[in-house]
């Protein structure tokens, strides 16, 4: 049997095996081409970039390239000889994209390249750097370094003007907001000439939090060397596996006939293509000299890596009695007390950090084990990665980088970009270090912008920096006078001379700890401030305030000279001001007695039925029913089974005549913000109709009587389920449950904000306004304070009384009276934290933490990468972890104090979407776990093999 298997293996390792794997790969091919539309809508998840090109285009696989101009402000094209380019054996590259790059000449020291990615979502990044003529005739090296958001990545040296560079890295975000930054090196401008971003949802095998793992290789096993490469749309989610090395000695296999495509598609597993090869002998053994490799830096002492192996039956003569179990040693650290069982109907997936040892060479070997009745071991592919550990918990203070844009914006630095600290602080500041600071929270210390060249007044903003010990605006063109910095109770270094600042030297700068302020060549006037002079007698300060012709210090008497600015005019000024001043205070006396006899007159009025017009407004309701006041009793048995109270009032259980079941809302208080409700909810619900909207049966308006009558929802309210109520069945609903239950209620929201002529913001969601029928189908309720808007203000934002929930309320919206469809955003916002926690937005008490709001809690664990420390422990382990991950940065962003940068409902029902197509899509992957060793770049050997 064994010799059979050996033909058999000789014969498809031959050139008929390259030409299998060509059909299959055309048959698969065929397969696609239906679903090709669905994964180029899931080009949605690839970012591709051709840096410097100016048009758009697809490329031969289907992958959408667009120009960079909407990613980066800064920086030059520039397009190279292609021809000469060493690009025939990168058969992966995109040479359209190679022939352009965009270059960063100075002064500014760092670029950025402005990259939206979901937090804590794992990520390809691939960059590809080819100078050509535009490095060629450089008489030095080019260098310069490569950020991922605020991580420093790698150091490029482009010393082969004609070969390609490619880094690619498995790249775990931590914020939205991850821009790709470009640091300026010894020599050279910086440059690249594309950027690839792939999202890698459910990717648990490459979830590595605080780390970027740089690909060392991906390797489609069994594939004869020189073969194409595989990529998009091999694989949806355009990771590119190659062929075996050149020279490699391991045996190989394929079965173009293998099921794999019965398979899952996931991150966690190479595409169906893949899998069809593997490496086929009784000991499978290589090497890679890792030190060879460049590596980035690292805050550990020893360098690490990442190995991920996937193993999946495909040999055609195993018998039912035959298994395949193999021990894998990687660097010495073995799996021999879990053995790993290959299996034919799913892939087994390995993967760990490992140590790299003395001599820089990782060692593995794949072997049957003991307890193997097939001796012969197999491997499908294999992926090794440089894991390179950055800190993830220091970040710039948030207060610092608002500052900091704001100073940049009106001193015309806007070439400036990215992070002002990480990965590399601006040439022109001074971060604050932690090793010395004690906190992970990186300020700013110094901001240095002598001979800038900048105009206009020193920002306000400077006061914000508090923590700046030197401040140096000297040589520039800047007017004015010096804004209130009393705030910088650190600075001890105020540069400010060789302007053309102006107006009296202010008092609060005798009480800094200043050493050194230098005035001079400025227009200041006046005297210095007597705490000023105590300080240069008592000689703690070195003051200099030479040539400023109307300052009184040192040479400088004020010999007469008035200065053009209040000095001179103010005697006349004060006149003035009396007279304008007595004009305007007559006149407000006059408003107030206006104000005043108006109230006066309001409260004489007789007080109408409604602030709506009621009659007219009840007589367009005739689309839904009109109950008596005898009827509702009658269909509530006297009212006799409540359902729930509310500001509104009491809601009670009824049935129609047909048997339908009814929720009878009751206005209990008549007063007449309870009118304005009811009318209010009569006007909106009588229009709209929605199958994740609360559905409006009729009303009452009798005499006293304001009654609501509704679709009866026999599961209760969300926040009955999540927090608790006596009749409910509590504490069962699962990840997937709740998921959906939110997808339900953005829908209804979404509906109202874009689907409703005029668009109506809600102005109330929370949990206890989403209901839930016997099907748990999700829908919104109580529209007693909704408002019907335009068009324009529903986005703009209209100024109104405030009314809300506490806990679900915006607080931009509390703060400035200005309602528009963001607000309802935040609160949904909210729900989405309240969903995933199972707490309260009013709750203040978060064990172990000193976060205050459910908001900066669930932040901080999400930034340590923690998802599961803020799941409702309720829900259970059954939940896929990207659904969870998109969901909560999906509400952190709803969140986001700027009401543009949330996203809109829309944006919020799609993401939800596809938060559950991950989660339907939720398997369970074999991971079979060992410990790190302590102790071309890949060489292989192997023994006698048996393959089918």
């Amino acid at each position: 049997m064994i010799n059979k298997q050996k033909a058999s293996y000789q014969t498809m390792v031959g050139e008929g095996a390259r030409g299998i794997r060509v059909a299959a790969k055309l048959v698969h091919l065929v397969i696609l081409c239906f679903g090709l539309l669905q994964q180029a809508a899931a080009q949605g998840d690839f970012t591709s970039i051709d840096c410097g090109s100016t048009v758009s285009y697809t490329d031969s696989l289907g992958i959408k390239w667009e120009t960079d101009e909407n990613y980066i402000s800064t920086g030059q094209n520039a397009v190279i000889n292609i021809k000469q380019a060493n690009v025939g054996t990168v058969d992966a590259l995109n040479t359209n994209a190679l022939q352009t790059l965009r270059y960063f000449p100075g002064p500014a020291n760092k670029h950025c390249y402005d990259i939206k990615l979901v937090a804590a979502k794992v990520f390809v990044i691939r960059l590809t750097f080819l100078g050509g003529n535009f490095t060629s005739g450089s008489a030095t090296v080019t260098s310069f370094s490569v950020s991922l958001g605020t991580a420093y990545w790698q150091d490029i040296r482009v010393s082969d003007p004609w070969t390609p560079i490619i880094r690619e890295a498995t790249f775990n975000a931590l914020q939205p907001y991850s821009p790709i930054c470009f640091q300026r090196g010894a020599s050279g401008n910086p440059f690249v000439n594309s950027i690839e971003v792939r999202s890698l949802p459910g990717a648990a095998a490459y979830r590595l939090p605080g780390y970027i793992l740089t690909n060392l290789f991906r390797i489609d096993c069994g594939v004869k060397s020189g073969s194409p490469s595989s990529r998009y749309p091999d694989d949806p989610f355009d990771r590119i596996w190659t062929a075996d090395p050149p020279g490699f000695s391991i045996p190989g296999f394929t079965n173009a006939s293998a099921p794999t495509e019965n398979l899952p598609v996931a991150t966690d597993q190479p595409p169906a293509l893949i899998l069809k090869s593997a490496w086929n002998a009784s000991q499978i053994s290589f090497t890679w000299n890792m030190s060879a490799f460049p590596a980035g830096p690292t805050i550990e002492p020893v360098r690490s890596y990442w190995y991920i192996f996937y193993f999946l039956e495909i040999a055609d003569d195993l018998n039912s009695t035959e298994t395949r179990v193999l021990d894998l040693s990687v660097d010495g650290s073995s799996n021999k007390d879990s053995p790993i069982t290959v299996m034919s109907n799913g892939t087994t997936v390995v993967n760990n950090l490992g140590l790299l040892g003395d001599d820089g060479i990782i060692h593995v070997s794949v072997v049957p084990s003991a307890t193997s009745t097939f001796p012969v071991a197999l491997l499908n592919a294999v992926e090794f990665a440089d894991a390179q550990e950055y800190d993830i918990k220091v970040t710039t203070s948030p207060a610092a980088v608002t500052n900091i844009e704001a100073i940049k914006e009106k001193l015309s630095l806007s070439e400036w970009q990215g992070d002002p600290c990480l990965a590399w602080p601006y040439n022109w500041l001074k971060c604050s270090d932690p090793a010395t600071s004690g906190t992970s929270i990186l300020d700013i210390t110094a901001l240095k912008l002598s001979g800038f060249n900048l105009t206009g007044k020193i920002p306000a903003e400077l006061t914000g920096l508090t923590e700046l010990t030197q401040l140096a605006l000297n040589g520039n063109k800047l007017t004015g006078s010096i804004p209130d910095l009393s705030a910088l109770t650190k600075l001890t270094n105020l540069q400010l001379h060789n302007n053309s600042l102006s107006g009296p030297i202010p008092e609060f700068l005798g009480s800094l700890p200043l050493n050194v302020l230098t005035l001079d060549n400025n227009l200041f006037e006046g005297k210095l401030p007597a705490s000023l002079q105590e300080k240069v007698d008592a000689g703690v300060l070195t003051l200099s305030a030479a040539n400023n012709p109307f300052l009184c210090f040192g040479g400088n008497r004020c010999l007469g000279a008035k200065a053009p600015s209040s000095l001179s005019t103010g005697h006349k000024s004060s006149h003035i001001g009396v007279i304008i001043g007595a004009i305007a205070g007559g006149l407000a006396l006059l408003l107030v007695l206006l104000l005043l006899f108006l109230y006066w007159r309001s409260l004489k009025k007789p007080a109408t039925k409604s602030v709506i017009g009621r009659g007219k407004l009840l007589a367009e309701s005739s689309k839904v029913k009109s109950f008596s006041w005898a009827e509702l009793t009658a269909i509530t048995s006297n009212f006799s089974k409540i359902l729930g109270r509310g500001g509104f009032g009491d809601v009670y259980q009824g049935e129609l005549q047909g048997g339908q079941k009814v929720a009878v809302k009751v206005n209990n208080a008549n007063t007449k913000y309870g009118e304005e409700q009811f009318l209010n909810e009569v006007a909106l619900l009588s229009v709209i109709h929605h199958r994740n909207l609360v559905s409006f049966i009729g009303f009452c308006d009798e005499d006293t009587h304001q009654v609501l009558v509704y679709e009866f929802m026999a599961q209760g309210t969300l926040e009955d389920h999540i927090r608790g109520k006596a009749d409910t069945v509590l504490g069962t609903f699962d990840w997937k449950t709740r998921l959906g239950i939110l997808v339900n209620a953005s829908k209804g929201i979404e509906y109202l904000h874009n689907s409703c002529n005029p668009p109506i913001i809600h102005r109330d969601i929370k949990t206890a306004n989403i209901l839930l029928n016997e099907q748990l189908v999700a829908k919104v309720a109580d529209f007693g304070i909704s408002k019907l808007t335009s068009d324009e203000i529903a986005t703009s934002g209209v100024s109104t009384q405030v009314k809300g929930s506490f806990g679900y309320l915006d607080p931009e919206y509390f703060q400035t009276f200005h309602l528009s469809q963001r607000n309802d955003v935040y609160s949904f916002g909210v729900v989405m934290l309240e969903v995933i926690t199972g707490k309260s937005p009013r709750t203040v008490d978060f064990p172990d933490s000193q976060a205050s709001t459910l908001q900066n809690w669930v932040h901080s664990k999400v930034r340590d990468g923690d998802i599961g420390g803020i799941l409702d422990p309720v829900m259970g382990s059954n939940y896929e972890a990207e659904s969870v991950w998109k969901v909560t940065e999906l509400a952190l962003s709803c969140l986001d104090p700027d009401l543009s940068a949330r996203p809109d409902m829309k944006r919020v029902h799609q993401e939800l979407m596809q938060a559950m197509e991950y989660e339907e899509h939720h398997k369970t992957t074999i991971l079979v776990d060992s410990y790190p060793s302590e102790s071309t770049l890949l060489t292989a050997s192997s023994t006698t093999n048996r393959s089918s």
